[in-house]
């Protein structure tokens, strides 16, 4: 799986997971308290979080050119390198995101 599918499916899954859960933390006026325990703040009409990344990831690339970055250990085996070579690197980095609705 290249680096752009995981994190976006992984911002996917998260921000529905908030959203199906949080309907356990509206049982009474501690709701705004509990949200900020889980580093979630209020903004506009939602709330805004962020999600952090710390992910190793594979570059590989072949004798015809071609590169391709991978999440290492996600996808990464069956490839074709045909006298090519891989790099392994590790990325961290944080994303905020809006989840509306709660």
């Amino acid at each position: 799986m290249d680096v752009k599918e995981f994190v976006a499916e992984t911002l996917k899954q998260v921000t529905e997971a908030v959203k199906e859960n949080s309907s356990t933390l509206k049982n009474g006026h501690g709701y705004i308290d509990e949200l900020k325990k889980l580093n979630m703040f209020s903004h506009g009409n939602g709330f805004v979080t962020y999600v952090d990344f710390d992910i190793a990831v594979t570059e590989s690339s072949s004798k015809e050119g071609g590169a391709k970055l991978s999440v290492a250990g996600i996808g990464a085996l069956g490839g074709d390198l045909t006298e090519g070579t891989e790099v392994a690197s590790k990325v961290k980095f944080r994303v905020p995101i809006q989840i509306d609705g709660l």
